[in-house]
C-alpha cells in the first residue's frame, strides 16, 4: 500500500464508472415518428395536430427543459416522417407524456432514442442511462380482471370428449361395474374442476402472471412489476416510462390460443346450408345481408370479442347446429399478399377440442419458398404426439382445422396418420403473424381471458417532484456528513468524504450496467449506504486515534488502525449484506428495489473504505508531507499524531 501505482486501480474504476454514466448526461437525439394516416388527412386537420403538439411543446415540453425540435411549427417531409428532438435528460418518462398526448400525430410504438457512441461500443445500442421507477418518472398502471366464466367455458369445451365417452360408458349396459365406478369417479373428478374456489382463481391467476412475466421481459421495458389483487381477482401490472402503451396493452390481453379441431363430417351438411344461403343471397344481389359480409363488417368497424361470439352464436341458432358442434369464420387474405386478413367462409367444427396448445411446444417461424408464405414449425410433447398419431390414424379423410384464437386458418385434410412428433401450421401468414403465432405456442397462451378494470397513466410531474425531493434529500445528506466528517476528522474527514463520493459513483454506474430500476425506496438505499460508509470510516479513525493517544508513530497508528478496524467493518457489513440477500430472494417490488442497492452499497462501501481510504491515509502520511495527523473536533482536545 505504499506505491503511487496502486493509485492505477481507483483511477481506472472511476474512468470507467465515469464512462458508464456518460449517456446520462450527454446531448441525446429522438425521433419521434408521425402516424403514416396523417399525411392522408385534410390539410386543416394537420394543422390542428401540428399546433396542438407545438402549443404543448411551448408550454411544457421544451419550456424549462432547454431541448431543440427539428422541424419546428410544421408537419416533416412524407420520406423522413419524423420530428428531431435534442438536448439532454430525455426521459423516457418524457417520451411517454408526448407520445400520450399527441396519440392522433405520434406513433408512439416508433420513437426512438438514438444510442450515444458509448452505448454502442459497450452495449450495441442498448441503453445506458439510469432507469426510473413508476414512483419517480411515470408510466402506465393497468388492472386486468380475469374472465373466469370464459374460462369455465373453454374448460367444458377442452374435457367435452372425455366426458362424452364417460357418459357412454355410464350408460353402456354391457359395461363392467368397475368400468361403470371408475368412469363415474373421473366424471366426478372433471366436474370438480368446474368448481372454481378462491385458491383455484389464486392458481390461475398466478399462471396468467408468470405468462406476462415472459411477455413484457421481450419488451424491453424498464423492470416491470406485475402483481395478483386477491381480493379483485385480477392482475396488476406496473410499466414505469413506458412509451407504447397501446401495444402493450394487447400483448398483456392477448389470450389467442392454438388449438386443432375437427369439422363436421362430409357432406357438410351444415357448412352447405350455410353456404347454400350465401348464394341465394348474392344471386339476388343481396351481398351487404350476407353472413360473412355482415361479420366482415363487423371486424372491420372493430367490434369487440363480445360481439363477434353474439354473432356467431345466433348462426347457430338460425341454422339449428346442434349443441356438439360450433359456427367459427374462416380467415385468409385477398389475392394480394398484403391484404387484410378478414373472415371469407364459416365452417362447423366439433366443440371438443381434439388437440390444445398445451401439447405443442418450441414453435418456430420460417419463411416457406414453396408457397411464398410464413409459416410455424413446433414440436409435440410426448403426450400430444401420442394423442396427434390416434388423431389423425382415425379420421382419414375429414378437415382438421387450426383454430388460432377464435380464428380458423387452416383447414387441411387428415390423408395419412402423423407420427414423429413434429408438425407445422402454414396459412395466411405476414412475418409479423407468424412470429406472434409462435410466440403464443412457446410462451403458452394466458389460461383466463383478461379485461382491462381500470388503466390510468401516471403522468412525468408527479415523477419530478418525486425526484426533486429526493435529490434535495440526497445531496442535503450528503453535505451535512460531508461537513460533520470535516468539522470532526479534519484531513481524515475529508479522505472520508471523498471516499464518499467514489463510493457513490461506482455504485451508480454498477446500477447502470446491471439495467437496475431505480425507485425511492432504491434512493433510501443509496442513502443508507453514504451513513454505512462514514460509519466504517469512523470506526477506523477512533482505531487510529487510539492508536495515537498511546503513543505510537503516525504511520504505525495508520497501519494498525486499518488492520484493527478490518474485521470490525467486515462482520457488521456481512451480516447486513446477509439480510439484503434474503430481502431480495424473498421480497419484491420496493422491498427488492432498497434490498438491490443496500447490498451492491456494502460492497462498494467495503472497496472504498477499506482499500481506498487506507490508500489515501498512508499516501497522505508516507508520501506527501503530513507529519501532524489530528481526528478530534476543532474544539476539543490537541492530541496529534506525529512521525516518529
Amino acid at each position: 500500500m505504499q506505491s503511487y501505482r496502486l493509485l492505477l486501480l481507483p483511477f481506472f474504476i472511476l474512468v470507467v464508472s465515469f464512462t458508464i454514466l456518460y449517456p446520462n448526461f450527454a446531448d441525446r437525439t429522438l425521433k419521434v415518428v408521425v402516424r403514416e394516416d396523417v399525411y392522408s388527412l385534410p390539410e386543416a386537420e394537420q394543422k390542428t395536430l401540428v399546433s396542438g403538439l407545438f402549443d404543448r411543446w411551448e408550454k411544457d415540453y421544451g419550456k424549462s427543459s432547454g431541448w431543440t425540435i427539428e422541424p419546428k411549427g410544421t408537419l416533416p417531409p412524407k420520406e423522413n416522417p419524423f420530428y428531431i428532438v435534442k438536448g439532454r435528460f430525455i426521459t423516457s418518462a418524457k417520451i411517454n407524456q408526448i407520445s400520450q398526448e399527441n396519440q392522433s400525430l405520434v406513433n408512439e410504438s416508433k420513437n426512438k432514442l438514438e444510442p450515444t457512441w458509448i452505448e454502442n461500443m459497450i452495449r450495441g445500442g442498448k441503453s445506458l442511462s439510469i432507469k426510473l421507477g413508476l414512483d419517480l418518472q411515470g408510466g402506465m398502471r393497468v388492472v386486468l380482471k380475469g374472465d373466469f366464466e370464459d374460462y369455465t367455458s373453454k374448460l367444458r369445451d377442452l374435457y367435452a370428449k372425455e366426458i362424452a365417452e364417460l357418459n357412454i360408458t355410464l350408460n353402456n349396459q354391457a359395461a363392467k361395474p368397475e368400468e361403470k365406478e371408475k368412469a363415474k369417479n373421473r366424471l366426478s373428478e372433471i366436474e370438480s374442476s368446474f368448481d372454481l374456489s378462491p385458491m383455484r382463481k389464486i392458481v390461475e391467476l398466478e399462471k396468467a402472471k408468470m405468462i406476462i412475466d415472459n411477455r413484457l421481459t421481450t419488451q424491453n421495458l424498464t423492470e416491470p412489476q406485475v402483481r395478483i389483487q386477491k381480493e379483485q381477482d385480477a392482475i396488476e401490472v406496473s410499466l414505469p416510462g413506458v412509451s407504447n402503451s397501446a401495444a402493450i396493452l394487447e400483448i398483456l390481453q392477448n389470450t389467442e390460443t392454438v388449438e386443432y379441431r375437427l369439422e363436421e363430417p362430409n357432406p357438410f351438411t351444415f357448412k352447405s346450408q350455410i353456404a347454400e344461403n350465401e348464394r341465394r343471397m348474392m344471386d339476388l344481389g343481396q351481398r351487404e345481408k350476407t353472413d360473412i359480409y355482415v361479420f366482415q363488417e363487423l371486424v372491420k368497424n372493430k367490434a369487440g370479442k363480445k360481439a363477434q361470439d353474439e354473432f356467431l352464436a345466433e348462426l347457430e341458432r338460425k341454422y339449428n347446429i346442434p349443441k356438439d358442434y360450433k359456427v367459427y369464420a374462416m380467415w385468409a387474405r385477398g389475392n394480394s399478399a398484403k391484404s387484410t386478413l378478414l373472415p371469407r367462409s364459416f365452417v362447423v367444427l366439433e366443440r371438443k377440442i381434439a388437440l390444445s396448445g398445451n401439447d405443442m411446444t418450441n414453435a418456430q417461424p420460417s419463411y416457406n419458398s414453396n408457397s411464398y408464405g410464413w409459416m410455424v414449425s413446433f414440436t409435440l410433447t410426448p403426450n400430444g404426439a401420442e394423442k396427434f398419431f390416434d388423431l389423425t390414424s382415425e379420421n382419414r379423410g375429414r378437415n382438421l382445422a387450426i383454430v388460432w384464437g377464435d380464428k380458423v386458418i387452416s383447414n387441411p385434410v387428415i390423408n395419412d396418420p402423423i407420427a414423429g412428433g413434429r408438425a407445422e401450421i402454414s396459412g395466411s401468414f405476414s412475418e409479423q403473424e407468424a412470429i406472434r403465432l409462435a410466440n403464443v405456442i412457446s410462451e403458452g397462451a394466458l389460461p383466463i381471458p383478461l379485461s382491462v378494470l381500470e388503466m390510468r397513466f401516471i403522468g412525468p410531474t408527479l415523477g419530478i417532484e418525486s425526484i426533486e425531493v429526493g435529490v434535495k434529500a440526497v445531496a442535503i445528506g450528503f453535505f451535512l456528513v460531508m461537513v460533520y466528517m470535516i468539522f470532526y476528522y479534519r484531513l481524515g474527514g475529508f479522505i472520508a468524504d471523498l471516499s464518499l463520493l467514489v463510493n457513490i459513483i461506482i455504485l451508480a454506474a454498477l446500477l447502470t450496467l446491471m439495467d437496475f430500476t431505480l425507485t425511492l425506496p432504491g434512493i433510501a438505499g443509496i442513502i443508507l449506504t453514504a451513513g454505512m460508509a462514514v460509519d466504517a470510516n469512523v470506526i477506523i479513525y477512533e482505531r487510529i486515534r487510539e492508536e495515537i493517544e498511546e503513543g505510537r508513530a503516525l504511520s504505525i497508528a495508520v497501519t494498525r488502525g486499518f488492520e484493527n478496524a478490518f474485521w470490525t467493518i467486515m462482520d457488521a457489513n456481512v451480516t447486513t449484506l446477509i439480510a439484503g440477500i434474503l430481502m431480495i430472494r424473498l421480497g419484491n417490488g420496493p422491498i427488492k428495489g432498497f434490498a438491490i442497492t443496500l447490498c451492491w452499497g456494502i460492497v462498494t462501501t467495503l472497496f472504498t473504505s477499506l482499500f481506498l481510504s487506507r490508500l489515501f491515509m498512508e499516501l497522505s502520511v508516507n508520501r506527501m508531507g503530513i507529519h501532524h495527523l489530528n481526528l478530534r473536533p476543532f474544539f476539543f482536545g490537541k492530541k496529534e499524531g506525529k512521525h516518529a
